[in-house]
């Protein structure tokens, strides 16, 4: 629904993560020193997770689904980019070049957690109004 905050902060995640990949594509030199054949595919991840959190936009009938799909991805995102910071210290490497990157990562990490917030303030809700009838 369109009309729903929660639609509005899945839809900002998805926009900054099509950003992370296509704006700051930065992380691809550190990744591919330590995985070099799957670099591509890692590469490609915060894309995945802006298809797929665009695909559950579509989900509002099914609240909990929705829910259980952005925590899933909320965890996956956050070890991601959490393994990208491990690199960067591990390899001795400064963090300049990678600010912009991260910096949108964790705007993403917070619309995601807020999008939760209001889905599951929106579950409750119709629990509610259910109980009622």
């Amino acid at each position: 629904m369109i009309q729903r905050l929660q639609t509005l902060f899945l839809l900002l995640f998805c926009g900054i993560n099509a950003a992370n990949y296509f704006l700051f594509p930065v992380e691809y030199p550190l990744l591919n020193s330590t995985f070099e054949t799957e670099a591509a595919l890692l590469v490609k991840l915060p894309l995945v997770f802006a298809l797929i959190l665009f695909i559950n936009v579509f989900l509002y009938k099914h609240r909990n689904r929705q829910l259980l799909i952005n925590r899933v991805v909320w965890v996956v995102f956050t070890l991601f980019w959490g393994s990208v910071v491990y690199l960067i210290v591990q390899q001795g490497k400064e963090f300049s070049p990678y600010l912009a990157d991260l910096g949108l990562a964790f705007v993403g990490e917070v619309a995601l957690l807020m999008a939760n917030r209001y889905i599951a303030k929106d579950e409750a809700l119709i629990r509610s109004l259910d109980r009622l009838r």
